[in-house]
């Protein structure tokens, strides 16, 4: 299998505010938690794993041959539930680069995963994440991010209000992040920070803290699934693509 030094770690949390027991609704006859999955897994990677506090979750992921790492309800952060599932990996001295992608995101594309690890290991870069070009109808929900860079592709800011303020097209943030091992380490051993409490994003830790963030382009936004609405989109596409045979 490629990338060995890799593990991918999608973190899955039972309880949800917005949406009861996210993981778990379905979307056809399959459980959000397990489309992610599959999706992730088509990447090809050994190391994958979905790190949760529920045996339901992890009855769903069992079932269809993935693997999973306990993690305590407790964890406050995605982030911080990512590098918990990392110390309980097997012989994880081997594993060098770790991908976090979101429980979220039933259609993520594994083409993407392999992208930002490509991209991180040919770069300098703590931490890499995907962004998609939008115009600005795609982009208003609140739940929305963008982040403003630099020349480079290097993040300057993210936020939930659209920046640059005044472009008629902004860089949408996929919820995905490739870490090098000590950038994780250093994450979760830091304090939050005032911007990232104020934005509600954790990765302004990252850049409140002088760490980098390297962007790459990738073709689509996922859905994410936060809210009935976005569950009922997620269903409506996944009835169109079952149409068209996809």
């Amino acid at each position: 299998m490629r990338h060995q030094d890799v593990a991918i770690i999608i973190p899955s949390r039972l309880s949800s505010t917005r949406l009861k027991q996210k993981p778990l609704q379905l979307i056809g006859s399959i459980t959000l938690i397990e489309r992610v999955f599959k999706q992730v897994n088509q990447a090809g990677l050994e190391h994958t794993y979905v790190a949760t506090d529920s045996e339901e979750i992890a009855s769903v992921i069992t079932k269809v041959g993935g693997k999973v790492i306990f993690t305590d309800s407790a964890i406050p952060t995605g982030t911080d539930r990512t590098y918990e599932a990392f110390k309980l990996i097997p012989n994880n001295q081997n594993i060098n680069y770790i991908v976090n992608v979101q429980g979220d995101m039933p259609f993520i594309e594994p083409s993407s995963i392999l992208k930002i690890i490509e991209y991180l290991k040919n770069s300098k870069y703590d931490i890499v994440t995907p962004i998609v070009k939008v115009d600005r109808e795609s982009v208003k929900a609140s739940s929305n991010v963008t982040v403003a860079v630099d020349s480079a592709g290097t993040a300057l800011y993210f936020s939930r209000s659209l920046i640059p303020n005044g472009a008629e097209e902004f860089l949408y943030h996929v919820g995905m992040y490739g870490f090098r091992k000590n950038a994780l380490e250093k994450f979760v051993s830091l304090k939050p920070t005032f911007l990232e409490k104020t934005e509600r994003l954790e990765q302004l830790r990252v850049l409140e803290n002088g760490m980098t963030i390297g962007t790459c382009l990738v073709e689509n936004v996922p859905i994410s699934v936060d809210t009935e609405e976005d569950l009922k989109k997620a269903v409506k596409f996944y009835e169109n693509i079952s149409k068209l045979g996809l």
